[in-house]
């Protein structure tokens, strides 16, 4: 706290001494002239009014009227030779012309007399115009004393929220993960405390999905564990090889392929943890082109169920950023998964908005169950309850073309179809 004060008061100091000793001279310095003139016409009327007091009277006349005259004045009235008044050489010719002159610092202004070689004059040194050496020693110990009191306060406000994210961040380390921040909306803290908490979210939800997906994934790697343990089991117990020990051999080889095969879609899930710096340095993608090439080439592999694009003529040659290779395996996945539970066809539509364009993919097979909406996105999860991976696969694939989605900055749904099957759709930012 002290290091914090004593920051704040130094910066609190250097930006009143700037403001008094730098910017306000030269602030000074550049209305000049204007304050001089307004001067001259505040002036105008006094000096006409002593001039015509004057005007007629010989010299001891015009000495005692400006001694009548000055009582009726807060500041000092004086007449003078020309010849022997002292001037700034700048403002001489002004003098001699009959100009109203100002100078800062006698803090006088003087006009010559119409006529004569005399000059009127008004202002001076005033008493106590100058501060003492007293009064200026004192003036800055009540302004530093003056200081201390917003530092302090700031002091306090900024020291309280600083502890509040050391603490939160300290019950976050210990395994609260859950631990969040909460500062006022004025308070300095408050970008701090909101990236703060945002980290907090994101670990908190990766620390989630990990941990998830590892108990998933031990539970669903202990079945082929098995059979190859079982395999090698009989394998060894075989007193002479044969055709049994050839189906043995071959079911372990299929085991560890299925590992393998669970392996790499755990990597790609968990390729998607971390987003993209911006959406903008994705490379742009003719959309409509792109679709229709991934279309096609999940339309050779399922020859006995049709698939068909539908997409709005100015929608022809849309252009938006987007990772290609990421986003064609969200895209396949879905078609893949609208072809393995179609009835006869599949329909992939694309609509583009002004901010979001979304990608439609629709079967006509029986949907989805209620409530099962928000679950087959989650890793592992299966409608079918189907161990056999061939048909019912790893329930990896709608949960990474979840993580696709989001890491575009995007989001997934489903929904009915309009053929009474199920609707997936893909939504997606448009940056063009």
């Amino acid at each position: 706290m002290k290091r914090i004060f004593i920051t704040i008061y130094i910066l609190l100091l250097i930006g009143f001494a700037t403001i008094l000793f730098g910017v306000g001279p030269i602030m000074e310095k550049i209305f000049e002239d204007e304050s001089h003139k307004a001067d001259q016409e505040l002036a105008k009327g006094t000096f006409y009014l002593i001039a015509e007091k004057l005007t007629g009277l010989d010299e001891e006349g015009q000495k005692k009227e400006i001694k009548r005259l000055q009582p009726h004045f807060g500041y000092p009235v004086g007449l003078y030779k020309i010849d022997g008044f002292e001037i700034e050489e700048k403002y001489q010719d002004d003098l001699q012309n009959g100009v109203i002159v100002w100078e800062d610092k006698k803090h006088i202004a003087a006009q010559r007399l119409p006529d004569s070689d005399l000059v009127i004059t008004m202002g001076g040194p005033f008493p106590g115009d100058s501060l003492s050496s007293r009064s200026t020693v004192i003036f800055l110990v009540l302004f530093f004393l003056f200081l201390m009191g917003p530092a302090l306060l700031w002091t306090f406000f900024v020291n309280r929220d600083i502890r509040k994210i050391e603490k939160a961040a300290g019950r976050f380390s210990s395994g609260d993960h859950s631990s969040r921040v909460k500062v006022s909306r004025i308070s300095p803290m408050t970008l701090i405390a909101a990236a703060f908490n945002t980290m907090a979210e994101k670990s908190q939800n990766l620390l989630t999905s990990q941990k998830e997906l590892g108990n998933s994934v031990s539970h669903e790697i202990r079945t082929p564990l098995s059979r190859i343990k079982f395999s090698l089991q009989m394998l060894q117990d075989s007193e002479s090889p044969g055709f049994q020990d050839n189906q043995y051999i071959s079911r372990i080889g299929k085991d560890v392929e299925e590992i393998e095969s669970l392996v790499d879609e755990m990597l790609t899930y968990a390729r998607f943890d971390r987003e993209p710096d911006t959406i903008e340095s994705l490379p742009k993608n003719e959309m409509i082109f792109w679709l229709k090439t991934i279309i096609y080439s999940e339309e050779k592999a399922f020859t006995d169920k049709r698939i068909r694009f539908n997409t709005h003529p100015l929608t022809e040659r849309f252009v938006m950023r987007f990772e290609p290779i990421y986003l064609g395996w969200a895209v396949r996945n879905l078609v893949r998964n609208a072809f393995k539970y179609a009835t006869s066809h599949v329909e992939v539509t694309f609509e583009a908005g002004s901010e979001i364009c979304a990608i439609h993919v629709d079967d006509d097979g029986q949907g989805i169950p209620a409530g099962a909406g928000d679950k087959i996105f989650e890793p592992f999860f299966r409608l079918d309850g189907s161990r056999n991976k061939s048909s019912g696969g790893y329930g990896l694939g709608l949960a990474i073309a979840k993580r696709i989605a989001e890491w575009h900055k995007g989001s997934i749904s489903v929904d009915k179809s309009p053929f009474r099957g199920a609707r997936f759709t893909l939504y997606l930012p448009v940056t063009s």
